[in-house]
């Protein structure tokens, strides 16, 4: 575990590095703002995001397994890193290239990120509970992708957007106002996608709508000229 976390904090460069402003509980304002663009980009746009959410979703689920991997095969130093990192761009060039594995990868982290930011994550039945949770949502959008991932999407990006508000906008004296605010940027949130994809299925279906009408028509035209050919053909 101690390899894990001198790492981890060789990756976020230390106190002084980049990450440091998200440690001992202290958030830039920065920061703050950027989670909450983000935030609402995968609430709103989350179907669009499709590939690049699974891309990241693949490369983190790879990181986690490299890394773990490696700390249980006693790896370390740069050969420990080049194995989380192997592990990260593989699975996150795998999510990103299958379009069904993908968005299973991005559900899954996704639904947990949520489930962990809601409930307390240290207890090992609820983070069972979370997990499992996460895989059949997980499952359910490897057969019904679109639907179950603008759902995904919406809960992730209205939660995580709302904590973030709650905190800049100084209500988070009590986590339920940042939940409360999350909840009704997520149902916003998911009936906008719902309604974007409706109209370009709307869209879809109108041009092959148009297509096979200018098909018969050109069928109408061709029977018709065969009819007079053959109507010449009999008074000769």
């Amino acid at each position: 575990m101690n390899e894990v976390m001198v790492f981890g904090n060789n990756i976020i460069g230390g106190a002084d590095g980049p990450t440091s402003i998200f440690l001992a509980g202290k958030i830039s304002m920065g920061a703050l703002i950027a989670g909450i663009v983000i935030s609402l980009l995968i609430c709103f746009f989350g179907l669009k995001l499709m590939r690049v959410l699974a891309l990241v979703a693949g490369f983190c689920l790879g990181v986690s397994i490299g890394l773990t991997a490696g700390v249980v095969a006693g790896l370390e130093g740069t050969t420990l890193a080049i194995v989380v990192l192997a592990c990260g761009v593989f699975l996150g060039a795998i999510a990103f290239a299958l379009r069904r594995f993908g968005v299973f990868f991005a559900v899954f982290v996704l639904c947990a990120g949520a489930g962990f930011a809601v409930v307390d994550g240290n207890s090992m039945i609820v983070s069972l509970v979370v997990a499992v949770i996460s895989l059949v949502a997980a499952i359910l959008a490897a057969i019904f992708m679109e639907p179950i991932f603008m759902i995904a999407t919406g809960i992730f990006g209205g939660l995580s957007a709302g904590a973030n508000i709650a905190i800049v906008a100084g209500l988070d004296s009590s986590a339920w106002i940042g939940y409360g605010i999350g909840a009704a940027l997520a149902v916003i949130g998911i009936i906008v996608q719902f309604m974007m994809h409706s109209r370009k299925v709307g869209k879809k279906e109108k041009v092959y709508a148009e297509e096979i009408k200018e098909k018969d028509s050109v069928e109408s035209e061709v029977e018709k000229a065969r009819n007079i050919l053959e109507e010449d053909e009999e008074e000769e």
